[in-house]
């Protein structure tokens, strides 16, 4: 495509996917091997960005090369950390994107007590507010606070869920925690948050465009979905029009 477009690669370049030590000096000693090539397109996770972009400071080529970044880059802060002179002049890719209010409201209202479906929760809830929710986890000269007002009450066994189990609390103890979401933590919303809610919603109605086109009539999966064929939800997931 690029060269119909007129475009002359002078070469590609794969990072590995567990880098030696010296590969990204070897990356840039080949970029630099055609003095006319000097945009450099780039595809790479923001941590291989910045260590490529480090490479090239080393090899004292700030300014030569015009970086463009893919939405990896986007408009992340960390590729670039101590080091922005040599992003000077790069341009980098953002989907357009906007933030979705509705998830905004209903992340901020979760806590320990309304979201024990989701089993990670709790290691991100102590990682977000910087406590324990164990107090034997709580070490003295840590720095750690205990997660506020764990209380004991009894109540019936049956009713206690998995994700209390998770915590490693006895089964006689409830966590009712005074942290907040946003209110005593800070809180933005992910980038990429919207593009997740609509890859969900095209899974999903590809599903169902091709449910109804394989199991007519029928509830439930029928035999030509045991299987699911790769190729043909491919297919169906690129029909997928939200307009």
């Amino acid at each position: 495509m690029a060269e119909t477009g007129g475009l002359c690669i002078s070469q590609s370049v794969k990072i590995p996917r567990e880098p030696r030590p010296g590969e990204f000096d070897k990356i840039i000693r080949r970029l630099s091997e055609n003095p006319n090539a000097r945009v450099v397109i780039i595809f790479a996770n923001e941590d291989d960005i910045r260590r490529l972009l480090q490479a090239a400071k080393k090899a004292n080529q700030t300014g030569h090369f015009i970086w463009v970044g893919s939405d990896s880059w986007g408009s992340k802060i960390s590729p670039i950390l101590n080091q922005e002179e040599m992003a000077e002049g790069a341009v980098t890719i953002l989907p357009k994107r906007q933030s979705i209010k509705g998830f905004d409201r209903y992340f901020i209202s979760r806590t320990l007590e309304n979201n024990r479906r989701n089993i990670w929760f709790a290691e991100f809830w102590e990682n977000n507010f910087q406590c324990k929710l164990s107090r034997h986890a709580v070490k003295k000269g840590s720095g750690i606070k205990k997660c506020t007002n764990m209380k004991d009450f009894t109540c019936n066994p049956a009713i206690i869920s998995h994700f209390f189990d998770s915590l490693k609390l006895n089964r006689n103890r409830r966590a009712l925690n005074h942290e907040r979401i946003g209110k005593d933590s800070s809180y933005e919303q992910e980038g990429k948050v919207q593009f997740v809610i609509d890859a969900i919603y095209a899974m999903a109605h590809a599903l169902h465009n091709m449910h109804k086109d394989l199991c007519p009539g029928k509830v439930g999966v029928c035999s030509k979905m045991e299987s699911i064929n790769g190729t043909l939800l491919l297919k169906y997931i690129r029909h997928v029009n939200f307009t």
